[in-house]
């Protein structure tokens, strides 16, 4: 009876230690497992920083398709990355494999502003006139007769002394010279409207694709009223005439080409508009960081083009009109009153504002047009805001002068 016990116990015993090394040697497998996953996912963040990093470098150039890099400590890693111009952006998406784990990352690149400029006004022998409660701070170009405080409809200047918060510097007879790379890559756009080969828009009410496919294309072949629920992603129109884009639309990063374009009344979102002829903004539009509306008029057109823009509305990222060859009609960007930008907007050719308008940014333009109930000012700021110091801190512009792509890069924005 005592010899039976004694081997009902020692089964027992045999039983409970085969149980706890049985745990321990699944809890070993289970942690060295996840030790493992761990330092993949290490290795992979590392090759995706690194990534990064060269691909905001200025020695890193575009691609016209994947560029591979195999790692020769790691035989079964590799990262891809593409980058290419996205309007007046890039646009980078890096993928790192390490056997079966990928990672992934897609971002907007643009440059890291480095001067305090606040106001060029190309010199046409023309002074420039300060009024009402305008302010100016930043480095200011001015035409070489200077600035001088003005009475105008009663009302006289009414700010600091010295009236630049800066250094007020000698503008050029003309305009800074623009980055032609990136503007030839706009232009391809429009002389590509007819392209047969790419798709015609659907009916689809939802437009989206990610920045890690191949970009999706729609053409548009007649006059139309852009009436989708959303617009989102790796996506551009191209229009061979008019496009109008409802106020109800959700957009987001999507580009439109078109030789005219409107936005509706109360639209908000954020993207790149490019026109050829026109551009009109409503009211109450809101377009967030960080948004791009050009107009790139051809010098084979003689009528004015013309980007206009409607009260109470916010603008983040670039405003730009640009002509090669200065136009006898000067071209002309338009804001109405109450209007802020936070930003830069620049002008080949005329700026007309309704006051009062604030800018934190930058503003470059060739003349300066105040509208008044009773009158046009030409070179008359008039309860004009431009603050420097305003700029968002971490705000990433769009390139357009020549010098842009050698500055400091850095993230606009992180995408999918």
């Amino acid at each position: 009876m005592l010899k039976a016990s004694s081997l009902q116990i020692s089964i027992i015993i045999s039983l409970i230690l085969a149980i706890l090394l049985g745990s321990l040697i699944l809890m070993f497998y289970y942690f060295r497992t996840q030790q493992q996953k761990f330092e993949r996912w290490e290795n992979l963040n590392a090759d995706v920083e690194a990534a990064t990093t060269l691909s905001l470098s200025n020695y890193f150039a575009n691609t016209s398709g994947d560029t591979v890099i195999y790692l020769p400590l790691r035989s079964n890693d590799s990262v891809k990355i593409s980058k290419k111009f996205w309007g007046m952006l890039e646009v980078a998406s890096i993928t790192a494999v390490e056997n079966l784990d990928t990672l992934k990352r897609s971002f907007l690149i643009g440059e890291k502003p480095l001067d305090s400029t606040i106001l060029y006004i190309a010199d046409e022998d023309r002074p420039v006139s300060i009024s009402g409660k305008t302010k100016i701070q930043g480095n200011a170009f001015l035409p070489k007769s200077g600035i001088r405080p003005a009475f105008v409809d009663g009302e006289y200047y009414d700010g600091i002394k010295e009236l630049v918060d800066g250094k007020i510097l000698e503008s050029s007879h003309k305009m800074p010279q623009v980055n032609h790379e990136i503007l030839r890559s706009i232009e391809s756009n429009f002389n590509g409207m007819h392209d047969n080969n790419r798709q015609l828009l659907n009916g689809d009410p939802v437009l989206k694709n990610s920045f890690f496919n191949e970009t999706q294309f729609f053409r548009i072949e007649s006059p139309q009223v852009l009436n989708r629920d959303s617009v989102k992603g790796n996506i551009a129109l191209v229009c061979d005439s008019a496009i109008t884009i409802t106020g109800q639309t959700v957009w987001e990063d999507a580009i439109v080409f078109a030789p005219v374009i409107k936005i509706e009344s109360n639209f908000r979102g954020k993207g790149q508009f490019f026109a050829i002829d026109s551009l009109v903004i409503g009211k109450d539009v809101v377009l967030d960081y960080p948004s791009v509306t050009g107009l790139i008029a051809k010098d084979s057109v003689n009528s004015m083009a013309k980007i206009s823009i409607g009260e109470n509305t916010k603008i983040s990222g670039l405003v730009f009109l640009y002509r090669e060859e200065l136009n006898e009609q000067m071209d002309l960007i338009e804001f109405g009153k109450n209007s802020k930008i936070q930003g830069n907007i620049i002008s080949f050719g005329l700026f007309k504002y309704s006051d009062p308008l604030e800018i934190n940014g930058s503003l470059y333009c060739y003349r300066v047009i105040t509208e008044r109930p009773s009158s046009l000012y030409e070179n008359y700021l008039i309860n004009l805001t431009l603050e420097r110091k305003k700029m968002n801190p971490y705000f990433i512009s769009p390139y357009f002068f020549s010098g842009d792509l050698h500055l400091e890069k850095g993230i606009v924005s992180w995408l999918n």
